[in-house]
């Protein structure tokens, strides 16, 4: 056990034994600090710490820290890391949900990666065993730490038993939106993915891209793979230089689908510059929700998938045990499938 957890965990007994009652003052950090023999940085954090978790209030500047009622604070804590986008977002209020439901707390940061490893070391001193994780991929625990990475693809990792996955399926997600394109009787159809420029030009496509990929062959659409094209997340001369080529080899196109809300966006962009009536005249469809554009889309209940991980990681940190699978996906489903138009045959 390091300094900090000790003196953590010394606070907070001092706590249920009364030494502090509830609304009393609760002692200077410069006082504990010199009775811990520890500089008044890590005694900074490790009250910030107890106020997190609840079992301390801190007042406005100059009104002092007091001791909270026991009634009022939570049974623990998780922390939920990662950068805050419109998706993250939905991620987080799913954990949230689950935590409030559990009397427990959610501290939220976004890390850089550099000092990510540090972090976990310290938020593992201030008690808290849980962590839901996006967009940083498995990390090197502390003893007696729990990670959940949500929204991410588990089979290029070396799973670790303390390091869990949760995802939406999304080859179900491909097939679903597929399989709605050609029964509304479209045929001529153009994938933008983002997929291949996070690796190697041959690297393994993702579930979403397969399950497009399988419908369309299914189909008898055999030149599946010329009719995607793949470019850079945020790249808008990509998606306009993709576009255009696109159009120009297939001029007949009447939908295009996008393996992300991300991608969405930018063809959209790219077909006003280029004036390519877009989504209208040729229809295109999304992948994740969040875009405000009126298109058909996949709806990956990231709401789920925070609640999930939030569950299991209380139960963790309740019970010292995880009855989680290493990995579990959360099913998908459609919306906005009328902005599909119906082509006669």
């Amino acid at each position: 056990m390091g300094v900090t957890e000790h003196i953590c965990n010394e606070l907070k007994q001092r706590r249920e034994n009364g030494v502090y009652p509830p609304g009393s003052r609760f002692p200077s950090e410069s006082v504990l600090a010199d009775e811990f023999g520890v500089n008044k940085m890590t005694m900074n954090k490790i009250v910030s710490l107890l106020a997190e978790q609840r079992y301390l209030t801190r007042g406005v500047r100059g009104a002092g820290t007091k001791v909270a009622d026991p009634q009022t604070r939570a049974r623990g804590a998780i922390a939920f890391l990662a950068p805050l986008t419109p998706y993250t977002v939905r991620i987080l209020n799913g954990v949230y949900g689950e935590a409030v439901r559990h009397n427990f707390s959610v501290l939220v940061e976004s890390p850089p990666v550099g000092v990510l490893r540090q972090r976990l070391q310290m938020l593992r001193s201030g008690g808290i065993r849980g962590v839901v994780s996006v967009s940083y991929g498995s990390s090197i625990l502390p003893e007696g730490m729990c990670q959940f990475c949500v929204d991410s693809d588990p089979y290029p990792v070396v799973p670790d038993r303390e390091v869990h996955f949760i995802d939406s399926d999304n080859f179900q997600g491909g097939v679903q939106m597929m399989n709605e394109i050609f029964r509304r009787g479209h045929r001529d159809i153009l994938i933008f993915s983002a997929e291949r420029s996070r690796g190697l030009p041959d690297a393994p496509k993702t579930p979403r891209l397969c399950g497009f990929h399988q419908v369309m062959r299914e189909n008898g659409i055999a030149d599946f793979e010329e009719r995607t094209f793949h470019l850079a997340p945020n790249s808008p001369a990509d998606a306009k230089r993709f576009l255009h080529a696109g159009l120009e080899k297939y001029p007949q196109t009447t939908l295009i689908a996008a393996d992300s809300d991300g991608i969405t966006e930018m063809i959209h962009t790219a077909a006003l510059q280029l004036g390519v009536d877009c989504p209208g005249k040729i229809t295109l469809t999304g992948f994740g929700n969040v875009t405000p554009l009126p298109i058909a889309n996949v709806n990956q209940n990231p709401e789920r998938q925070g609640e999930l991980a939030a569950r299991y990681l209380i139960d963790y940190a309740l019970t010292g045990k995880m009855s989680a699978p290493l990995c579990e996906r959360v099913e998908t489903s459609l919306t906005g499938v009328e902005y599909i138009p119906i082509r006669l045959r």
